[in-house]
């Protein structure tokens, strides 16, 4: 029994020291990713005031300029979005840059400033970047660097996006220390999938009237780049299948788990290739103008065809300048135009409408009122119990008045012509509205954005007027 009992007690002894060898190892990988977090802040800043960076961020440069001494407060850039991915803690950032060879920290650890001043703006940099299109949806800056750096140093990558959802637009430019990197990433990364659009600068977003779906996920690698590898979740659904069968021997169930694992191994081994389609930045900008150039002559095509609908909603009157619409021809300058005319005082013509309830919407008794006589404007909100209606002339609105009984029967409103006192307040409302609205400030539309605006407005009101349904009075 004693034996047994010291057999015991020297089995049991690993187990006291665990904890403590646990806490080492803990705080081993914790000095780790302090160690690898501190790295990446400080490799950051160094980007943001490095000479490349500099020469593009006028939010910066302006900041730096601005300041007496050069100095920007760490703070600011701890408010950048790609910081507050790392720490929003400005002692860890002020410590990352101690040993900094861009930047240097005051003596109270609050600010940042250069250590050399800014250099010439190099002339050549089109040359050394090039642009690359067909680029994942949720693309980064830390991805493009991994798979770019095989070519040569990279040193500034855009990724455009757009404002409202934060997606990439799909295209990025990616800047090389030199021109001969740049050209060997064309000659090595320019890979572009067959069903890729023949020219540059076309980016598909559905394949037969589906969306496309999401590229293989972008996981983080050990430098904070992407890997672009298969995690496990993206095997095939087989696998799963095979493992939920029931009532299978337990020899064949260990061949299949030794074969899938296999499987797993080979697909994490074996990096994918990525599809690309990557052209120097000056041919890019060639492909741009020849855009630009087939643009003005589309918008000039428009032009004219828009001047033509003008001309024929006119009935012919008059000579019409086809090349320039809108313009007068006797050579008039625009702002000689007098101003449109609005409605005009003529008594009973407003046709005041009343409920218990809240009235419909305005194209509701529009479209009631229209029955009997052609409604000019409906003034009512939404909720509101009592509302006004305009008529062309006084004999439309009478009209309204004669088919009241019958109005009221079918609808419960309540109607009368608006007279004297409560006439006048109502006209003099009217035009109230209508200067507040001309004085309104509005979005000025120009060029290119303000003919198909008035292309769109001409489409909408062809389609309102083919489906338009006609009455035809009978005798």
């Amino acid at each position: 029994m004693m034996v047994d009992t010291e057999k015991r007690a020297v089995c049991d002894a690993p187990s006291t020291m665990d904890p403590s060898g646990k806490n080492k190892e803990n705080e081993k990988k914790k000095r780790s990713r302090v160690k690898q977090l501190l790295a990446d802040v400080k490799k950051q800043v160094d980007f943001w005031f490095g000479d490349v960076n500099l020469h593009k961020d006028r939010f910066l440069k302006q900041l730096i300029e601005e300041s007496r001494d050069g100095y920007v407060d760490i703070s600011v850039l701890t408010s950048f979005n790609r910081m507050k991915s790392l720490t929003t803690d400005c002692k860890l950032i002020a410590r990352a840059l101690k040993n900094s060879s861009v930047v240097e920290v005051n003596l109270e650890g609050t600010k940042v400033r250069r250590q050399n001043p800014i250099g010439v703006d190099p002339k050549d940099s089109d040359n050394r970047t090039v642009y690359v299109e067909l680029l994942p949806r949720n693309v980064t800056h830390d991805w493009l660097e991994r798979v770019f750096t095989k070519c040569g140093n990279v040193v500034y990558i855009s990724v455009p996006r757009y404002k409202t959802s934060g997606h990439s637009k799909g295209f990025a430019f990616v800047e090389f220390e030199t021109a001969e990197q740049a050209e060997k990433s064309i000659e090595m990364l320019n890979n572009p999938p067959e069903d890729a659009p023949r020219k540059p600068g076309i980016f598909p977003k559905t394949k037969n009237r589906k969306p496309i779906p999401n590229p293989p996920s972008l996981n983080t690698g050990a430098l904070g780049g992407y890997c672009h590898k298969l995690s496990t979740t993206d095997l095939p659904v087989k696998e799963e299948k095979e493992d939920e069968e029931e009532k299978m021997d337990d020899s064949l169930l260990k061949a299949k788990r030794k074969r899938k694992k296999k499987h797993k191994e080979r697909v994490k081994i074996g990096e994918e290739v990525v599809p690309l389609r990557v052209l120097s930045k000056k041919d890019w900008l060639n492909l741009k103008q020849e855009y630009l150039i087939l643009q003005k002559k589309s918008m000039a095509s428009l032009k004219t065809c828009l001047a033509k609908v003008h001309q024929s909603a006119a009935g012919g009157k008059g000579d019409v300048d086809t090349s320039l619409p809108g313009k007068p021809v006797d050579g008039k300058e625009a702002d000689e135009k007098t101003a449109p005319i609005g409605p005009q005082f003529e008594c009973g013509c407003i046709l005041k409408i009343t409920h218990i309830k809240p009235l419909p919407g305005r194209q509701v008794i529009k479209e009631a009122l229209s029955e009997v006589s052609p409604v000019v404007y409906v003034d009512t909100l939404e909720g509101d119990t009592e509302g006004h209606v305009r008529f062309k002339t006084p004999a439309q609105a009478k009209a309204i008045m004669d088919a009241r009984a019958e109005l009221q029967n079918k609808h419960g409103w309540q109607l009368e012509i608006l007279s004297g006192d409560h006439e006048q307040r109502y006209w003099q409302k009217i035009l109230v509205d209508r200067q507040a609205k001309l004085n309104r400030p509005r979005d000025k539309k120009r060029g290119t954005e303000k003919l198909i605006s008035k292309a769109e407005k001409i489409i909408i009101a062809r389609a309102k007027e083919a489906t338009k349904h006609i009455r035809f009075m009978e005798d």
